[in-house]
């Protein structure tokens, strides 16, 4: 039988903080929302010079039911990297935590967000409560994910697992597979959580083919686009129970975490509202339609935001969970807008395409892939990072077989050439600091 979400319990004792509420149900949450999303505006026009100015000519309630929200306008990425110290509602004494974002589409300034204590705090609690779908006293878990400063999300992450007497071990991103399976052996590790690409090349490499099927029973992906192909090697091949979780650091690090039915993630709904928009209108779009995540924050101190773009793409499933519970569920996120590129044939195209078909490939470990300009066609480069005494000719003819049968590469072979598939027995292991994108090195040529 398939347990009810954690999360469940944990937003009503949120919502009923006397306990007056015997269960949840989305009026009650929506309720919530919106004295919550009141709230805030009227916080964050008080304290906020940015959202001052953003929101000067709404009058002074311009919230008074859910969908009265869309009238507001957006927040976006470059408010973020261009005015930071005009979001903040305190002073800059009173920031625990400060990360600043480089983009790995873009250049130019970084976003810079910042946490005060009580925001951490909401983070820590969703941390608690999301780990213990997938873990409980005595298990043992390795986190691959940056831990070393203070209030830092490995660090967070840790110190919710000690809540549930889980032991972890603060390992950060994967350098040297060989090495993490080492401490993986050493520790006595039941659970990993890190990005999927490293924890893929982790499972994938030669020691950790030989020692980790059987020995990892839970795997959490989080920090990036999780890639089908993936969650379905790891739990074919290495019999893991694979569990996604979709934030970022603007959400507070967490979001939202499957639960054991593993089909969408399950929000911190009391914390987060979400709206799927259309991208390009800018219009809420109802459930079940895929478009832009924006999210509102609903608690947070130190940075609130309103209706910030996210730039993921995603779209809230409509039927029940199977779980039984009331939460909604957000569909896992199916491409981020700037990792869009436009081929010069006009066909869109990202990296995920790519994904599907190359961490199918027995021996692919990671890939980088790079795209340039060859007289008036684009050129595209692909360089895969293979397993130690892989059939590389094999796997480089299969590589270039299966992205022939991707429809916007064989619809754009007329302006599109395509090098020969490079293969390397050496560790890419793409940096789970940034989101995987194609490098387009063609706007360094106009």
């Amino acid at each position: 039988m398939i347990s009810k979400t954690p999360l469940e319990d944990w937003i009503l004792n949120k919502i009923s903080s006397n306990g007056g509420m015997p269960h949840l149900t989305r009026s009650a949450i929506e309720a919530f929302q919106l004295e919550k999303i009141r709230e805030t505006i009227s916080y964050a026009r008080s304290k906020s010079p940015f959202y001052k100015n953003l929101l000067a000519g709404f009058g002074s309630d311009p919230v008074i039911a859910l969908k009265n929200l869309s009238m507001l306008p957006f927040t976006v990425s470059d408010d973020l990297k261009n005015h930071p110290l005009q979001f903040l509602c305190v002073s800059q004494s009173a920031v625990e935590r400060c990360v600043t974002l480089h983009s790995s589409a873009t250049t130019g300034p970084a976003k810079r967000i910042f946490f005060t204590k009580e925001d951490l705090d909401h983070t820590l609690d969703f941390f608690h409560h999301g780990m213990s779908t997938l873990v409980k006293a005595g298990d043992r878990v390795m986190i691959l994910l940056p831990g070393d400063r203070p209030n830092s999300v490995g660090d967070l992450l840790s110190r919710a697992l000690l809540r549930m007497n889980v032991e972890s071990v603060i390992h950060g991103f994967v350098i040297s597979p060989d090495k993490t399976v080492d401490a993986v052996l050493k520790h006595n590790i039941t659970c990993i959580v890190g990005a999927p690409v490293q924890i893929f090349a982790l499972f994938q490499s030669g020691n950790g083919r030989k020692h980790l099927k059987g020995r990892i029973t839970k795997v959490l992906l989080t920090t990036d686009y999780v890639p089908k192909i993936i969650s379905r090697v790891l739990e074919s091949d290495f019999n893991c129970e694979v569990y996604s979780h979709y934030g970022m650091t603007e959400m507070g690090w967490g979001g939202g975490v499957e639960c054991g039915v593993r089909c969408g993630h399950h929000m911190r709904e009391a914390d987060i509202f979400i709206e799927i928009i259309d991208p390009k209108t800018g219009q809420v779009l109802p459930d079940g339609e895929a478009g832009e995540v924006v999210i509102t924050t609903l608690n947070r101190v130190g940075m609130p935001l309103i209706r910030y773009r996210t730039g993921d793409i995603s779209r809230f499933l409509t039927k029940p969970c199977p779980c039984g519970t009331v939460l909604k569920r957000l569909d896992k996120i199916f491409f981020r807008m700037n990792s869009t590129v436009y081929l010069v044939s006009g066909e869109p195209f990202i990296i995920q395409l790519l994904d599907e078909k190359l961490f199918a490939l027995p021996g692919v470990m990671d890939y980088k892939t790079e795209l340039a300009t060859r007289g008036d066609k684009d050129c595209l480069t692909i360089t895969l990072s293979l397993r130690v005494n892989s059939n590389s000719n094999e796997i480089c003819a299969a590589a270039m077989e299966k992205i022939m049968t991707i429809p916007q590469i064989e619809s754009s072979k007329k302006r599109l050439f395509i090098e020969p598939i490079r293969c390397i027995e050496e560790i890419i292991l793409s940096s789970g600091a940034q989101k995987r994108v194609l490098l387009d090195n063609r706007k360094e040529q106009l």
